[in-house]
This record gives structure tokens, sequence and C-alpha cells, in this order.
């Protein structure tokens, strides 16, 4: 078979393999729905309720629009369910394969596409954050295939691609804030190619990507000018400046943040397999020989890897919150497992040219089969080293991470199942939220109500109240009495309920949280 139809087969393998991993079970993995997530959900609700869709949603410390627009389709395809929410985001990681596959076959050579664009799509980070309905992974896509085509049109002069890149960047800016540093590394990477090379075909391209990001982002970015606050919004909450010594949390920021990739990562269970670092530990070994090659090399491919691993360390550099934070971080993911993928084909190529060299010297001539034969051997060992990786980052994620308890908590599993128990109650029963739980304000309660809100959208006898109103004096009893599930429970509720409600039995059942039921 010819090498071509090889790396085709490939390519096709990492493809399929790409699709299962962000595929396989996710409507029931992850378990649960965080509030977070159930946010998007409610906002693409009320957005199809009154048709009314916004670039920028401001609730939860304000969100990007594109993640809200997916999330209604979703919705209207698949119903009010915490999958639906995670569809678009799963197959944006499948995307972001892709799209780290032409990046990495535009910059270096088919290979390297090959084996980078695999460490994709198997890592845990990776998978992890393509499964959950966070708008940061829509990104990831959005800024690899912009790069892709702009480096592809500064090889063509074709304008056709600068077009696409422009339109691609330009929607980049709708997906998550990180985004708003790939300007930067635009600026960087190109500026100096188009000083040096001094044509105007090249100039009208880069003017034309420019003109057409910009039209993309300019409703966003007419918004951000009626609405300031909401531009600098989370950024300005969790900078670093906020700190009473901002230069030394940024070197201790960045210090986690360079650990994260091999020796202590995330530790928030939602973004991680608790405090583990984000690459396998094979993985990470291949990223850091990537690394050092690339510092060795120092080619414009090399340049721009380090530049996008640089410019996107800020992110999570000048936040003070949760550090190491995988999501913050997630736009250096592409990067490590492009340079894992550096690491890996140099490495194999290493011990290739040894062989090859050993074959070719006079003096191994008794020894000719037997080298051919450990030659051949050497890539079967290097197939079952990614077989191998494919199962370990599997079984991390499938088993080890999803069936963990501090999981189900991370996804706020106990809101699910007070919402599913409220849902099966009949109509003509009162049912109450109370919301004592802690969180930013939306739509008049705390930000935990969402999953609860989601789950139930639509059915109005469902209020949602807060520990303010701990007298129950809005409490009312339906025909066949009332129902309240506090979101997080407490035996003082219950006495409170118990007072108000003297003349009547009060039931307390179980649905891990518990619930308080009024005949």
């Amino acid at each position: 078979m010819k090498t071509k139809h090889l790396y085709v087969i490939a390519f096709v393998l990492v493809v399929a393999i790409a699709i299962f991993f962000r595929f396989w079970q996710i409507t029931s993995i992850p378990t649960g729905l965080y509030p977070d997530e159930a946010m998007n959900g409610v906002d693409a609700l009320d957005s199809l309720k009154s048709g009314n869709f916004s670039v920028f949603y401001p609730n939860n410390n304000g969100r990007e629009g594109m993640i809200i627009w997916l999330d209604a389709l979703a919705i209207k395809a698949f119903g009010i369910t915490p999958w639906a929410l995670r569809v678009f985001p799963a197959l944006a990681g499948v995307l972001a394969v892709l799209g780290l596959y032409f990046l990495l076959k535009e910059l270096f050579e088919i290979r390297i596409a090959l084996a980078g664009s695999f460490f994709m799509a198997t890592g845990f980070w990776a998978v992890l954050f393509s499964r959950i309905g966070f708008r940061a992974s829509l990104m990831i896509p959005f800024i690899l295939f912009a790069f892709y085509f702009l480096l592809k049109g500064f090889r063509t002069t074709r304008f056709l691609h600068f077009i696409i890149a422009g339109i691609l960047f330009g929607f980049g800016f709708y997906t998550y804030l990180a985004f708003r540093f790939a300007p930067i590394l635009a600026l960087i990477v190109f500026l100096p190619l188009l000083i040096k090379s001094k044509s105007n075909k090249l100039l009208i391209g880069a003017a034309i990507f420019a003109v057409f990001s910009t039209m993309v982002a300019l409703p966003l970015g007419i918004y951000f000018f009626n609405h300031s606050v909401d531009f600098f919004g989370r950024a300005g909450q969790v900078s670093i400046f906020n700190e009473s010594s901002p230069v030394k949390a940024l070197a201790v920021n960045l210090v986690k943040t360079l650990g994260m990739f091999n020796f202590a990562g995330d530790f928030n269970w939602r973004h991680n397999f608790s405090g583990s670092p984000q690459l396998f530990w094979p993985v990470g070994i291949l990223f850091l020989y990537g690394v050092y090659l690339g510092a060795r090399r120092r080619q414009f491919a090399e340049r721009f890897l380090f530049s996008w691993f640089l410019i996107f360390l800020f992110p999570a550099i000048f936040s003070s919150e949760g550090l190491p934070h995988a999501l913050r971080s997630l736009a250096l993911a592409p990067i490590a497992y492009a340079f894992a993928g550096l690491g890996l084909v140099d490495a194999y190529q290493k011990i290739q040219d040894y062989f090859n060299k050993k074959l070719a010297d006079k003096n191994f001539e008794a020894y000719f089969v037997q080298l051919r034969r450990l030659k051949k051997e050497v890539l079967v060992l290097f197939l079952i080293f990614l077989f191998l990786v494919a199962i370990f980052e599997s079984s991390k994620y499938f088993v080890s991470w999803a069936i963990n308890p501090e999981t189900r908590d991370a996804f706020s599993e106990n809101y699910v199942k007070e919402a599913e128990y409220l849902k099966k109650l009949p109509a003509d029963i009162n049912k109450y939220v109370i919301v004592n739980a802690p969180g930013a304000i939306a739509r008049g309660v705390p930000m935990p109500a969402m999953t609860a809100m989601f789950l139930l959208w639509g059915k109005d006898e469902v209020k949602y109240i807060t520990p303010d109103f701990a007298n129950f004096e809005n409490v009312k009893r339906g025909r066949n009495g009332a129902v309240i599930v506090p979101l997080q429970f407490n035996f003082d509720l219950f006495d409170v309920l118990r007072k108000q409600f003297k003349d009547v039995k009060i039931e307390i059942i179980d649905i891990n949280a518990g619930a308080i039921i009024i005949p």
C-alpha cells in the first residue's frame, strides 16, 4: 500500500477517534448539569421565546452570544435536556482536532499533523472540555482554522483564503473572552512577514482579512462600545491587579500554569481529574522534548507555536482565581499537543535514521536482516504506544473521572435529581425551590437555581425563592398541597416551616438534598 494511502487511513482513524471520544455516552457523561451550563440554556430558551437573540448576554458575569445561539438550535432539535447543551461543544471538539491537523500540516508535515491531532483527539484535557456546555470550547476550532487559512493565504496569496480567515477570525470574538488575545498573536506572527515581503498582493490580502474580521465582529464591538462595563466584566473581577502584590501574583501564576502540563494541574473536578497533570505523563515528556526541539530550530513554524503559547498564557497568569486554571488556559491545549506531536515524530525519525545508517554500513551486512526486522518492530512499538495512550485516556475519562463522586458533585447532580422529582409531580401542587446556595444573581435569584429553572422551563407552578423569604409568607398550598425543595437541605428550614404551618403535618423526603412536603 502506498504511503499516501496509509496517511489517509491514519487521518480517518484520528477523526473517528475524535468523534468517539466526544460523543460516546454524551447523554449520560458527565452526569448532572452545572448551573453555568444551565444559564446558557435558560438564556437560549428566553431567546427562543422572545425571538430576540443578542451578541452578548450579561447574566452570569457576561457571555458572548454564540454558545446561546447554538444551544437554542440544539434545544429545538433535541428538547430540554442537559446533553442538548453539550452537543455543539462536542462538535467543536471534533472540528478542533481537524483544525489542529490542517494547521500543523501547513506549518510542518503530515506526520506531525497526524501525531498532534491524535494527541488532541484522545487527550483528557481536550476531551473533557468538549463534553460540557462551556463556551470556551467553541473558541478552539475558530482560532485554529482562522490561522490555518491565514497561513495558507500568506503562502498562496489567494484572496479567498484571506476572506475565509477573516470571517472565522471575526466569529471567534463571539465565542470566549480569551479570543481577544488572538489579534496580538496575528500581529506578532504576520506583521514581520508583511514588512519583509513588501508584496502588494500580501498587503491587499492582509487588508481583506482585517476588513472581513472587523465586519463580522462589528456588532459585538458596537455592543461593548455602548456597554463598556460588560467588556471588562469577569476579566476585571479576577484580575491580578486586584491583589495587594500583582507582581508576586503574576510570578506565582506563571509557575503554576507552566507546571500544570507535567506536574500539578487544575484541582477543580469540573475541569480536570483533580490535581493531575493536564497531559498524560508520556505525552507530557514528548511535549517537553518538542519544546526543546522548537527552541533549537527556531524556524517560522516553531516560532509560531511559541508565540501562540506565550500570548495565550496571559488569560491564565493575569487572573487571580483557581490557578492553575485549565479552562482559561484552554487555548494552550492544542499547542501542547502540537509540541508533543513534534517530539514524537522527531524521536521516531531519529531511531529510523539510526537503523538506516547501520543498514547502509557494510560493517553491519551480517546483521542486515535483523536490523530490518528491528526497524519494522520500532514502528509497531510506536503504534502500540499510541494505542496505549488512547486506552489510558479513555479509561481516565469514561471510568475514573466519570464515576467519581467528586465529579457528580462538581456538576450539581443533586440539582438535576431535585428538578426531575418536581417535574413528575402533578401541576396542581404548588412547587417551591429554595435557592439557598451562593452565586451571582440572575433572573432575581442566585445562579445555582438555573439548573432547575432550565429543566423545569414552562412549569409556571414552580416558584424560586431565596432564604431572605425564610418566613415563607409567600408559600401557599395548592389544591393538593405544596412541595418545597431547598437546593441545600438543612433542618433549620424544616423548623421554620413547621412554625409557619402549625396546623398541618409536614413531611420530609430524601432526594439527596431533601424535599419538604406540605399536605
